[in-house]
C-alpha cells in the first residue's frame, strides 16, 4: 500500500493512500489534497497510479514542481521520496517497493536515468544485508530479453534484463522504463511527449506487459523483446 503524508514544519496535516484514481494537488478547494500556499498554484500538480508505480507530474504550475531538491515535469516517485510544496512537504511512501532499493549499483544506475537524487549508500554489515535482500527479490522477479535491431533489419543477440529497471533513452533524458516485476515486464513511459511506441501504436501512460517478439520503437532506436526460452 503506498501513501502520501503531507506535513508543515514537522507537523502532519493531512495523508492520503494512494489508490487507483488520480490524486490532484493544489490551493483550490477542489483539489483532492489542498496545500494552502501562496507558492502553490491553483492546480499544481498530479499523481497518477500505474499498477504498483505512482507518477507525479507538474500541471504547468508557477513555481513548478520540486522533488529531493530537483524541478521535475514528471517523475517516478520511489518510496522516501519528498516533493517541496511551498512550506510544506509531500513524503512517499511505498512499503511494496522499500526493500527493493539497497542494490548501491542499480540504485545509482536508475536514479541517474530517472533524474532521481541517489540515496546514501548502507555501509558495513546493512551493506552485506542490503546486497542479499536485493538478490533474493530480483531472484522473484520476472525475466525478460531486449534484442536492439537496426535500420537494415538484423538484430543483436539478445541479452538479458539483469536489473529491476532498464531505462530507454532519448538522448540524455530517459523517456521509458522496463520494469521487472514478479507478474511479468512492463513497459512504463516517463515523459509524456517522448517518441514511444509499442507494436507500431503510441504508448499512453499505463505499464504494457510485454510478450514474446514486442516491437519498442524509443528514442529513434528499436527492441525486441524476448521472454526467456521462447
Amino acid at each position: 500500500m503506498a501513501k502520501v503524508v503531507l506535513s508543515l514544519n514537522g507537523e502532519i496535516i493531512d495523508q492520503r493512500v494512494l489508490g487507483a484514481s488520480r490524486l490532484l494537488l493544489g490551493r483550490d478547494a477542489a483539489c483532492d489534497l489542498v496545500v494552502d500556499s501562496p507558492h502553490i498554484s491553483q492546480r499544481h500538480a498530479v499523481i497518477t497510479t500505474a499498477v504498483h508505480d505512482h507518477f507525479i507530474e507538474d500541471l504547468q504550475s508557477t513555481n513548478g514542481t520540486v522533488v529531493n531538491g530537483r524541478v521535475v515535469d514528471r517523475h517516478l516517485l520511489q518510496n522516501g521520496d519528498v516533493v517541496f510544496l511551498g512550506d510544506y512537504r509531500l513524503k512517499y511512501l511505498n512499503a511494496a517497493s522499500a526493500g527493493l532499493g539497497f542494490d548501491r549499483t542499480q540504485l545509482l544506475e536508475t536514479g541517474l536515468a530517472l533524474g532521481l537524487e541517489s540515496a546514501a549508500a548502507p555501509t558495513g554489515a546493512g551493506l552485506d544485508m542490503a546486497s542479499v535482500a536485493a538478490r533474493a527479490a530480483r531472484a522473484r522477479l520476472a525475466r525478460g530479453l531486449v534484442a536492439y535491431a537496426s535500420a537494415d533489419g538484423t538484430t543483436e543477440s539478445p541479452r538479458e534484463i539483469e536489473r529491476l529497471l532498464l531505462p530507454l533513452r532519448e538522448g540524455e533524458r530517459c523517456i521509458a522504463v522496463i520494469n521487472r516485476r514478479p507478474n511479468g515486464c512492463f513497459l512504463t513511459r516517463v515523459h509524456d511527449k517522448a517518441n514511444l511506441r509499442l507494436n507500431q501504436q503510441r504508448l499512453g501512460n499505463a505499464p504494457a506487459l510485454l510478450g514474446e517478439g514486442d516491437r519498442i520503437e524509443a528514442g529513434g532506436r528499436t527492441l525486441i523483446f524476448h521472454l526467456p526460452g521462447e
